[in-house]
């Protein structure tokens, strides 16, 4: 129920968005005298609008399936009109993998870019994938906390900046948020797990959950735990031997 009325509020306030800019282009258009050009503006905003319902749902209904193969196969379908492609593909993909415990096929999507004469934020993006993967492969948690310092401190070079929220969410599993860092990013993190599309509200669905669990906080362990089987349901911290709110999020040494 949460999820279907954030969805309904998510193409309330795009109607919004697509109506206020017809009503403008309307009036524009009838000051001068236009009125060809209003039916042309509808239409053009109208499929903008679609357009990104349409991707939204896409990877929504994606993240819904029991593994990561058709969402990665959209990522290096769509991602390749963007600058760096390669790069942004080869992080998404890997990230994708490494949340469903794929890991062999994230380590797949890293190898074939040269990270070396890449911008530093995707040089960072690579580590915190390295970071997660810490976490849920080897349960290294202090490997996880140096590989998300070095990530920030190559995000810190580029204009573009860091992740903030990825960086969070697995600091606060890995235990390395002292207590302002906590103060600042928690709140952000329990406002993103509560969107209804996307990866990272998953993720951090996961660490908000893990985090309540700590406190011996149930019930608001609970809600965050749906959150993240409402965004990712068949993710490696939900199966039966890992669990989200476990203290141990995933050992595969024993």
């Amino acid at each position: 129920m949460q999820a279907n009325r954030r969805n309904l509020i998510s193409v309330a306030v795009v109607g919004s968005l697509f109506l206020g800019i017809t009503i403008v282009g309307f009036v524009g258009n009838a000051k001068t005298g236009n009125y060809v050009a209003t039916p042309i503006l509808l239409t053009a905003v109208g499929i903008a609008v679609i357009f990104f319902w349409l991707s939204q749902f896409r990877v929504r209904q994606m993240l819904q399936e029991k593994t990561p193969r058709r969402l990665i196969a959209h990522y290096h379908k769509t991602v390749r009109r963007i600058p760096d492609a390669d790069a942004a593909i080869a992080y998404l993909c890997a990230l994708v993998a490494t949340f469903f415990g794929d890991f062999d096929q994230a380590r797949k999507e890293l190898e074939p870019v040269n990270w070396d004469t890449t911008r530093p934020m995707y040089k960072g993006h690579r580590l915190y994938v390295l970071a997660l993967m810490a976490i849920l492969e080897e349960n290294d948690y202090a490997k996880a906390n140096r590989l998300t310092a070095q990530a920030r401190e190559l995000e810190a070079r580029d204009a573009a900046g860091g992740f903030e929220l990825l960086d969070g969410a697995i600091r606060l599993v890995a235990g390395g948020l002292d207590a302002d860092e906590l103060d600042q990013v928690f709140p952000k993190l329990e406002k993103s797990a509560g969107r209804a599309v996307g990866l990272v509200p998953g993720i951090a669905a996961w660490a908000v959950a893990l985090h309540y669990h700590r406190q011996n906080k149930s019930d608001k362990a609970t809600e965050y735990k749906e959150m993240l089987r409402s965004a990712v349901p068949h993710c490696l911290p939900l199966r039966p031997t890992t669990g989200p709110v476990a203290e141990t999020p995933v050992d595969n040494r024993n």
